[in-house]
């Protein structure tokens, strides 16, 4: 199965009809015109054309000609209109990276204002991801907020830890209720604390 590679397509001009006479074999109005578009393509969808010319075929003797083939004079009236420009379509692929850029931005704006506000207006409950050096690797593990005070605030620390964000993930999903050591921290510690904060959830 081929996920990804290259393909030809040629696109019909506008009109159907000829664009002049064969140089080849000299039969009148028997030469047409047509865009050949070379791309990349991923699952089949387009993800962007990386070369693009005018190509002209006689009807009669089946003579191919190449852009560079053609006479000056005659691409330009070619150009002039009567070719398909590259369909939008064909740009596809690079919208939908776009999109998955833009969307991907849009969410880590989103999540970090949603933690700019929790830390702010913290409650009791909200679990923190917290990551901290540990023999040379980062370590992540979840803090529960357990009291609040006006000049502190008591977690909850896990009693596990996770070296990457997918074991953090799974440290979540099979030890979200095993805390047994409590850490309290100031307001001022807690704000220098801050960058080592990758997410905050409140339920």
């Amino acid at each position: 199965m081929i996920i990804f590679g290259t393909r030809t397509k040629v696109l019909t001009n506008k009109s159907q009809s000829a664009v002049g006479d064969c140089d080849y074999c000299g039969t009148a109005q028997s030469l047409f015109a047509y865009r050949q578009i070379k791309y990349f393509h991923i699952f089949w969808i387009p993800i962007f054309p990386y070369s693009a010319q005018i190509i002209t075929i006689c009807n009669h003797c089946k003579k191919l000609s190449y852009q560079s083939e053609i006479k000056p004079q005659t691409l330009q009236s070619l150009s002039s209109g009567t070719i398909r420009k590259t369909p939008i379509g064909y740009f596809m692929g690079l919208m939908l990276i776009g999109l998955l850029v833009a969307a991907i931005v849009i969410a880590g704006i989103s999540a970090a204002k949603k933690k700019e506000k929790y830390l702010k207006d913290p409650k009791v409950g909200d679990v923190y991801e917290v990551s901290y050096p540990k023999d040379g690797k980062t370590m992540r593990t979840l803090y529960r907020i357990a009291n609040l005070t006006a000049d502190s605030v008591t977690f909850d620390v896990n009693d596990y830890e996770a070296d990457s964000q997918k074991g953090l993930r799974k440290l979540k999903e099979q030890y979200a209720d095993s805390y047994a050591e409590q850490r309290k921290l100031s307001r001022s510690e807690l704000e220098e604390m801050k960058r080592r904060i990758s997410n905050i959830e409140r339920f």
